[in-house]
């Protein structure tokens, strides 16, 4: 099974959020750093089950609580969508 952890918690910045997610993923350099690119790209991407472990999501700066949601909405989609197990861990 694979697994992928997004950690919150080392994420300062929008632009930040989305080179972590891109290191999480090993998405390549032409990922377009926002929501709907992150989808596209992991989109029926998983060969095998996948599970995303994210933490920290309650002690996430108030500037990024939005894209912390949309992410959020992301990952619901794949879980319903992809059966990707989403899994939220506060640290």
């Amino acid at each position: 099974m694979l697994t992928f952890t997004i950690d919150l918690t080392t994420v300062h910045s929008y632009f930040g959020l989305h080179e972590h997610l891109k290191e999480v993923f090993s998405l390549p350099d032409w990922y377009g750093r926002n929501m709907d690119a992150l989808w596209d790209m992991l989109h029926c991407a998983f060969d095998e089950p996948a599970v995303i472990e994210v933490k920290g999501v309650n002690g996430v700066r108030k500037d990024l609580k939005d894209v912390v949601r949309r992410l959020q909405l992301v990952l619901s989609y794949l879980e319903e969508e992809d059966g990707v197990l989403i899994s939220y861990v506060e640290s």
